[in-house]
């Protein structure tokens, strides 16, 4: 598809995707949303629901003042725990079993991106029982809207809890299927910040870059409208602000907060104005090495962004204007950005570099990169194989502070 008609594919196509503007899931925050949550799941009489966590939060105990409550109003639940970093086919064909086999009626999301993605994809799955699961992540067949979905992030990075997509990890092939369909959005998000205390410094350091990754490719892409910059410019103002202090002090419950709404706010960006070229190699380089998305994402994003050029200058210069970066010319501020970038990455312990890419298998995340890039985001520009090659040797290689 040349140049052009992608474009216009795209154009005819973005009115329908801000449509996914109205279908945000109900939100219930706070610092204990969670216990709130049990009096929404009286009201809707189901016999059994499918709690997905992991087994870090079974084994702290940090569940179990929910569990309690749930015991104490006799609302029946099922536990699955058994959800990798980065959840594979495997993970969600044992959940979509687990889950019919139980007799469960909703699901109950508790964790990261990794258990909110596991678990929309198993309930696509559920939905869509006469093709395997892999045929179902292959071709993108989500034919049905889910059972009742809940999702409670632990993370404030990924944006799952409201975006239409999913990333799941073929071992074999080594790379990431994005399951995508308006249907895979939550009925309930959940924002706890008491549930994010105890996350590692680093955890908030990668999944914070992640949300700011999602926010910033979704302002600069094509297409986007008034309603979508708001949403991405409020989560990219609110990261810059309270990432670091954060990554300090975790046990800062307004912080966390914060953080939360801010993801939210990002994954309400990219689903109704796309990711862009940093997922499209971040999901190759991560799916071959099993390295942590977020970290990759942070390393990619200032990389990507010198590389756009000055496409994207003007737009980089009024997001510098709403995180209070000077410059005396467009030019200038958006080159203060993207060091500023660097700044943060450094502050955070992020390397400037992915040594592990391999030279053979540079050609391998190109072509997978180019693949999921083309036509399907409406990035500034549009790059060939040829040119990821060049952007991926970049990224083994490393930036300068």
């Amino acid at each position: 598809m040349n140049h052009f008609l992608l474009r216009f594919r795209q154009a005819i196509f973005s009115p329908i995707q801000k449509i996914q503007l109205n279908l945000q899931p109900k939100m219930i925050k706070g610092e204990h949303a969670l216990l709130d949550l049990v009096d929404v799941l009286k009201e809707k009489h189901m016999n059994r629901y499918m709690i997905v966590t992991t087994a870090g939060f079974i084994k702290r105990g940090t569940l179990q003042p929910f569990f309690e409550r749930l015991d104490k109003s006799r609302i029946a639940y099922s536990i699955f725990h058994d959800v990798k970093p980065d959840p594979e086919i495997s993970d969600v064909e044992k959940l979509k079993e687990y889950y019919i086999k139980e007799g469960c009626q909703g699901l109950i999301a508790i964790g990261g991106g990794s258990v909110i993605d596991c678990s929309k994809a198993a309930l696509a799955c559920v939905q869509t029982s006469h093709l395997d699961v892999k045929t179902v992540l292959e071709t993108g067949r989500v034919s049905k809207i889910l059972p009742l979905f809940i999702a409670v992030p632990t993370t404030a990075g990924t944006g799952s809890e409201v975006t239409a997509g999913a990333v799941i990890t073929d071992p074999i092939r080594k790379r990431k299927y994005a399951l995508s369909h308006l249907f895979l959005i939550p009925k309930y998000a959940v924002l706890d910040a008491s549930l994010l205390t105890t996350l590692p410094a680093k955890m908030t350091a990668y999944t914070g870059m992640d949300a700011l990754t999602h926010a910033i490719e979704a302002y600069i892409n094509h297409f986007n409208n008034r309603k979508t910059k708001k949403y991405a410019s409020e989560a990219i103002q609110s990261i810059f602000q309270y990432l670091i202090p954060s990554f300090l002090d975790g046990t800062n419950i307004q912080y966390r907060l914060e953080l939360l709404e801010a993801s939210y706010k990002a994954g309400v960006a990219i689903t109704n104005n796309y990711i862009g070229y940093v997922h499209a190699i971040a999901h190759g380089i991560g799916g071959m090495y099993h390295l942590q998305h977020g970290m990759i994402n942070a390393i990619i994003l200032p990389i990507v962004l010198e590389e756009y050029g000055d496409t994207i200058t003007k737009k980089l210069a009024h997001i510098a204007d709403i995180v209070g970066i000077t410059g005396h010319t467009d030019q200038q501020k958006a080159e203060y950005f993207i060091k500023k970038l660097k700044e943060i990455n450094r502050t955070l312990g992020i390397p400037t570099s992915i040594p592990e890419i391999q030279d053979s298998d540079i050609h391998y995340l190109a072509t997978g990169a180019e693949k999921e890039g083309n036509p399907t985001y409406p990035t500034p520009v549009t790059w060939d194989v040829e040119r990821f090659e060049k952007v991926i040797r970049k990224i083994q290689q490393g930036y300068s502070v």
